[in-house]
């Protein structure tokens, strides 16, 4: 339920006896954090706490397999469990002797090793711990079906209301989800999928390919034909000055893909051809307010110069962020990142410095490593800790979001244990 009761906390430019028409970013900053703290659903975070649920790996593997030319590094088992995630995969030969590097969840202690043949026959499949820093593979071959496998997932989840408290830390007024695979020796695809709405008003949307320069990269890139998350690329834009243009340069020089500028337009495609505001996607059964669309895909090809540069793209290189309107001004905009961009001004410029007023613990964006994850439902916290009370979407004790927060070593998985009817 996206109401601005709390949008009073800030004196934005627009309100003429705010500030003056030079000044776009001034308001009032006393008791800002302890109007943060007091609607923040956790009663503290822990001091230098990164919000981050992800770490970098790296396994050498090698071993003898007749036949073998691809190697795979799952996230499960597949002969016990369906929609295993691919964390990596590069080609190899018979003689395996590679060095892997990917991304894991920072809860995650195993993995799976498997080597494949041309025609996608398992011929090893064995299980070793994560940090292990050379895996010898044995040579027993797998027996028994294996299920499917999906590409690895990030999903990416919201509050628009950025930099004030969050209306009921749902994080679902945006939820994108990332994911890649391989698809040759110097080819990569990344889907970005769109999969909720949860806000009223339009938000646009883009992804910061972090410290690669546009001229670089640009080259490198391109986005699948038939594929596209804008309703129509020729009408007006509101965020993204010009024409609409896939692709952008940074206030930096940095790399930047435009999502889409209307997260309802680009997610439900009215007949009548008027853009629908309703919640999309967060609330189980439809209304007058809500209503149920497909999930949107767009996706993009990265071309390498080398075999290297493609098996250690890594989806940690990007900054998904969303992009909300305030004031009544056209120019005056929030991006809202997640934790480690968090004071970042790709696009969007703020004034008088204060974005570093913001520079505290707290966060309105998350990047959960798991395409099991499922976000809260309209309304929902997704994990309240209050004076020992553990409540929300995810409340389970020892796996609960609030403990995370006060501890960023404890509840690390707390996102695959959801409340029964607290998540879509």
């Amino acid at each position: 339920m996206k109401k601005n009761l709390f949008r009073s906390i800030l004196i934005l430019a627009a309100i003429a006896s705010a500030v003056t028409a030079c000044v776009r970013d001034k308001f009032q900053y006393s008791g800002y954090e302890n109007q943060l703290e007091g609607y923040f659903p956790v009663d503290s975070i822990q001091k230098g706490h990164s919000w981050n649920l992800m770490k970098s790996c790296t396994n050498f593997i090698k071993g003898q397999v007749p036949n073998a030319t691809k190697l795979m590094i799952l996230s499960d088992d597949p002969l016990e469990k369906s929609n295993v995630e691919v964390l990596a995969e590069v080609s190899t030969s018979s003689n395996v002797s590679r060095q892997v590097y990917y991304i894991a969840p920072k809860a995650q202690t195993t993995i799976y090793v498997a080597v494949l043949n041309a025609d996608g026959m398992y011929l090893r499949l064995m299980k070793s711990s994560i940090s292990k820093e050379t895996i010898e593979l044995d040579s027993k071959v797998p027996t028994g079906v294996i299920h499917n496998i999906v590409p690895q997932e990030i999903s990416y989840c919201y509050v628009a209301n950025y930099p004030n408290p969050g209306d009921s830390w749902d994080y679902n007024d945006v939820v994108l989800t990332l994911r890649k695979r391989q698809t040759s020796e110097t080819t990569v695809e990344m889907d970005v999928i769109l999969k909720a709405v949860g806000y009223l008003q339009q938000i646009g949307a883009a992804v910061r390919w972090v410290g690669k320069n546009y001229n670089d990269v640009r080259a490198k890139v391109e986005r699948k034909e038939g594929t596209n998350l804008m309703d129509d690329p020729t009408r007006p834009r509101m965020y993204f000055s010009g024409e609409w243009t896939d692709f952008q340069k940074s206030r930096s020089g940095e790399f930047v893909i435009n999502l889409f500028d209307d997260a309802h337009a680009a997610i439900y495609q009215s007949p009548d051809g008027n853009i629908v505001r309703r919640y999309f996607n967060t609330m189980k059964e439809n209304s007058s307010t809500n209503a149920k669309a497909s999930p949107d895909t767009v996706t993009y090809v990265f071309t390498f110069n080398t075999e290297y540069e493609a098996r250690t793209f890594s989806l940690t290189e990007f900054d998904p962020f969303i992009i909300v309107r305030y004031g009544t001004s056209g120019d005056n905009f929030w991006e809202v990142h997640t934790y480690p961009y968090k004071l970042s001004e790709v696009l969007y410029p703020y004034y008088n410095g204060a974005a570093q007023s913001y520079d505290n613990g707290f966060s309105w964006a998350l990047a959960i490593p798991s395409e099991k994850f499922r976000y809260p439902v309209e309304g929902m916290a997704i994990g309240e800790l209050k004076k020992g009370i553990v409540a929300g979407a995810y409340q389970e004790k020892g796996h609960a979001f609030g403990e995370w927060i006060l501890n960023e070593d404890d509840a690390q998985d707390w996102y695959l244990y959801p409340a029964n009817g607290a998540v879509y």
